[in-house]
């Protein structure tokens, strides 16, 4: 049973660290690429990017996310004030997309 146990806590390691290593990065800055997360019953990411003044730059978006470049400093401030759940550094998960 306790190889049961160290199977499945390997393979949850394994499939939530590409998850881990976004989330646990440092905050992106003004001018970078950020991917904005937000909630799947609240507003959708393209309407939360246009009510914080930021510009999308993918032609296209996951359901629940999307690549906006940061205007200033308190860009990912107006982002969570206007619904997000997460904004992380989007030049990692270009990085990760383009594997």
């Amino acid at each position: 049973m306790s190889n049961v146990t160290f199977i499945i806590a390997a393979v949850i390691f394994v499939v939530a660290s590409p998850v881990l290593t976004l989330l646990f990065q440092s905050k992106p800055q003004a001018g970078e690429v950020a991917l904005v997360i937000s909630a799947p019953w609240g507003p959708d990411t393209a309407q939360i990017a246009e009510l914080s003044g930021v510009q999308e730059i993918s032609p296209e978006r996951a359901p629940l996310g999307a690549l906006v470049t940061l205007e200033d400093t308190q860009s990912i401030d107006r982002l969570y004030s206007n619904g997000a759940w997460l904004v992380i550094n989007g030049k990692k998960v270009l990085e990760l997309c383009s594997s």
